[in-house]
């Protein structure tokens, strides 16, 4: 990872430099002292809980080298050996980050934003670039304005591809980052009306998932999901090459056949340069096969190998709620997929299951979808109707939008229907109601905290090879 002295630390971050000596090297930077490293950097952010200021004397006791600080310490307080002063922490780590990414010049950036997916087809992405090259990618969701700085932060000096994701909080967020990243090659999943707290339609979303396109430069390639209308639409604002995929006749990795089904995982069939080739994957779900074809034609668009990249693939794991498979006791199966939910994302989670022949019963235990704006209970209605007609035969529904999905459960012909108001009550009773062979799949929102219920079947049923 790249290793500054303090004097190159004021000068990027534009800051002065109240005690330490300019020499002194550090190589790691974090904005939470907990997760500091001996010899490292903190950044002390103002937050709307809590203040990184407060925390400074935690940073020197983890053995932090330096401290980057908006107002200096009280006097006498416990510091780290060097004190950097900045007018905004914030400005100053993203300030750090650019600096660091143009020292990076043989490194090739892939940029992944989106609506769904984005997080499995950059760890798809860079697992499948790893057949050839040293690949970083960024750790867990290190997407916004704080994670991504963080993440350029941590690139080992030997990297030679670096697969970021990119998300958005509102209009000109993926604008900024897509400054920051300075992109070779930026790819959009798909566009979807979610975050509907934030933006108004679709139109809007789209909108801010484009600002990708129009920020790369123009010889950076476009990687264009041919199958969504809107990223088709958005693709227009970046005038250099593209790679394109789907199931579309024009495009250049084009999608042949989906295998969809939890287990043991999708599979995909797709053609490119007349030549077809099937991938099974050891995610679930037509989706997740969907972002392996975008992940294969990112794949494409760096110039490397889809079939070696492929076979990279298909050795995967999903990453814990993103799809997971785990087999319990009395021949259950368990699809931990708790980590986030939208009604697109739910929508494809039941055309699984509605393929699924389990040897018991199709459950599907639902928490709240939250950031649906003025139609929450509307699609939170839709959702019981659409669990009827994908033959869920027990539905657990989760939250206070839970009772609408429960009612419209009913009325659509589920034959079993649990309400609980959250997680924890949740997790301590479905194991009562689970039978031999049910296939269990666990659906929810990160701010309903399914993974509760997921642990707590794990802990109950015990985890079968």
């Amino acid at each position: 990872m790249p290793a500054l002295s303090l004097a190159q630390l004021v000068e990027c971050t534009g800051g002065s430099l109240l005690r330490g000596d300019p020499a002194t090297m550090v190589a790691t930077f974090e904005i939470d002292s907990r997760r500091l490293r001996p010899g490292g950097a903190f950044f002390a952010l103002r937050g709307t809980r809590t203040d990184g200021h407060e925390f400074v004397n935690a940073a020197a006791r983890a053995g932090a080298a330096a401290a980057v600080v908006e107002r200096p310490p009280a006097i006498g307080a416990e510091t780290p050996p060097a004190l950097i002063r900045v007018a905004s922490t914030p400005e100053a780590l993203t300030r750090c980050a650019t600096f660091v990414r143009s020292s990076f010049r043989e490194t090739r950036w892939i940029a992944v934003t989106g609506s769904n997916g984005k997080t499995t087809t950059k760890e798809l992405a860079a697992e499948g670039l790893s057949a050839s090259r040293r690949v970083h990618r960024t750790p867990g969701n290190f997407n916004n304005r704080l994670g991504l700085p963080l993440a350029l932060l941590a690139m080992p000096d030997d990297t030679e591809m670096a697969v970021i994701e990119i998300a958005t909080s509102g209009p000109g967020e993926i604008a900024e980052l897509t400054r920051l990243s300075d992109p070779d090659i930026g790819l959009v999943t798909n566009i979807r009306a979610v975050h509907m707290d934030t933006f108004h339609s679709i139109d809007d979303v789209a909108a801010a998932k484009g600002e990708l396109f129009a920020v790369m430069r123009e010889e950076a390639i476009a990687v264009v999901n041919l199958d969504d209308a809107q990223v088709r639409v958005q693709a227009t604002r970046h005038m250099g090459p593209r790679v394109t995929f789907g199931q579309h006749a024009a495009a250049d990795l084009r999608l042949e056949q989906i295998e969809n089904r939890f287990v043991p995982g999708a599979a995909l069939t797709f053609q490119h340069q007349d030549r077809s080739t099937r991938v099974q994957l050891r995610i679930g779900g037509a989706h997740a096969a969907f972002d392996a074809l975008a992940a294969l034609a990112v794949v494409v668009a760096a110039g490397e190998d889809p079939l070696a990249a492929a076979e990279r693939m298909e050795r995967l794991e999903p990453g814990a709620g993103r799809g997971r498979v785990h087999g319990l006791a009395r021949g259950m199966q368990l699809v931990d997929d708790s980590y986030n939910s939208s009604p697109p994302a739910l929508a494809s989670v039941l055309d699984t299951l509605k393929l699924s022949e389990p040897r018991g019963r199709r459950v599907l235990v639902m928490g709240d979808m939250l950031e649906l704006g003025p139609m929450k209970t509307a699609l939170h209605r839709e959702a019981g109707r659409r669990a009827g007609a994908a033959g869920v035969q027990m539905l657990v529904a989760v939250g206070p939008l839970g009772r609408e999905t429960a009612e419209a459960a009913r009325r659509a012909g589920v034959g079993e229907v649990h309400y609980y108001p959250d997680s924890e009550q949740c997790a301590g009773a479905i194991g009562d109601s689970l039978g031999d062979g049910d296939l269990i799949v666990v659906k929810g929102s990160r701010g309903m905290r399914m993974e509760r219920v997921v642990r707590a079947l794990l802990e109950r049923f015990g985890e079968r090879n």
